[in-house]
């Protein structure tokens, strides 16, 4: 489940305002010049769960090894706390990293791995063994100190790796698509904990991540990043119900496209299908797309009735049972591509395949999109 709106709000407004924990000014970086980055620009805020999604290779982690010192970006400047950190290494910081693969040193018992860091700082034994503790009760696993790192589960090695970023009081901690690894059950059990944990110690987590339903989960707010720059910043209700363009509807979540071209402030005419209602902020003439999402869209049989003035005749091509709802995949005369709509499973009614059907939705859960 993702933060209330208005912990998300709170959140936003602050990482927007004067005093952001982290800002980032028109960060570029390029890999014998192929362009890796485009003049990324982000404020991140104190306390802030911020996620960095997209697809593989889109820049995504090239940005968070900038922000870990690991990369120097071409141009730009990039703060921490008011300090300009371009150019100061990765151990002169205010930052940690959580990698994808943990790198758990393998000679080492749970209590040395978690420990290691602490070696180059000038702080006593007793100081030390506190820390250690303290970071074995936050990652839940009081009694595995002596514990080989052989012996941990998946499961174990990922909390011990987050243990160590920890133990060092980072005031960002940056992750790696720590969880990728996991099997589902336990990634969804670790994404609650990580969320629990990062809210309890109130330090700013950056998180990368190719799961857009593992970054709704954990993120206050999101950027989408595709080909080397954000196309959108926001909370995960706002990018989800509200996307910028197609790129961002097609990427987050599932999400059905119509060609439009845009008659008025309130319709658009779909060709084939005919004149559908949808508030359209694009001028009369322009070409653009209807989204609708799957599960706004309703099945009902055909000439069912209703007040619904958007309806569209179909077929079921495909239903998918998924206990709690079922999957459809719509044939519309006209349309070049299917329309996916998710219904609650809320009656033992299942469409059987070849079922004549009509689809329905309300005026106002479509979204015209430019292009």
């Amino acid at each position: 489940m993702a933060p209330t709106d208005a912990l998300t709000d709170a959140v936003a407004e602050a990482a927007l305002g004067a005093d952001p924990l982290i800002r980032i000014e028109a960060i570029s970086k390029s890999f014998g010049g192929v362009p890796a980055l485009s003049g990324i620009d982000l404020a991140i805020a104190r306390g802030e769960f911020f996620s960095l999604l997209g697809a593989s290779g889109c820049g995504k982690t090239t940005l968070l090894r900038i922000l870990a010192g690991i990369e120097t970006p071409s141009s730009g400047r990039l703060l921490i706390d008011g300090q300009d950190v371009v150019g100061v290494p990765a151990n002169r910081r205010p930052t940690n990293m959580v990698f994808q693969s943990y790198a758990i040193f393998p000679h080492l018992n749970v209590e040395e791995n978690i420990g290691y860091g602490l070696r180059n700082l000038k702080i006593g034994k007793a100081e030390a063994r506190a820390r250690i503790e303290e970071a074995l009760r936050l990652v839940k696993l009081e009694g595995y100190a002596r514990r080989n790192s052989h012996a941990l589960s998946g499961g174990q090695r990922q909390r011990v790796a987050l243990a160590r970023a920890l133990v060092m009081r980072p005031k960002v901690l940056l992750l790696d698509e720590p969880l990728s690894a996991l099997d589902k059950k336990l990634r969804e059990e670790m994404q609650l904990e990580l969320r629990a944990m990062q809210r309890t110690l109130g330090i700013t987590f950056v998180f990368v991540t190719h799961d857009q339903e593992e970054a709704m989960t954990l993120s206050d707010r999101i950027a989408i990043v595709s080909a080397g720059r954000i196309l959108q910043v926001g909370s995960p209700q706002d990018l989800y119900e509200r996307p910028a363009n197609r790129e961002v509807a097609e990427f987050l979540g599932s999400m059905n496209l119509i060609p439009v071209t845009v008659t008025g402030p309130r319709a658009v005419d779909s060709g084939p299908l005919g004149p559908i209602v949808a508030p359209a902020a694009l001028p009369a003439g322009a070409k653009a797309h209807l989204a609708l999402r799957p599960e706004r869209l309703r099945l009902g049989a055909p000439e069912g009735g209703g007040t619904s003035a958007n309806r569209l005749a179909g077929k079921v091509q495909e239903a998918v049972y998924l206990g709690d709802r079922i999957h459809y995949l719509v044939e519309v005369p006209g349309l070049a591509a299917p329309l996916r709509v998710v219904a609650a499973n809320d009656t033992a009614r299942l469409e059987r395949l070849g079922a004549p059907v009509e689809i329905t939705w309300p005026e106002d859960v479509g979204l015209v999109l430019e292009g």
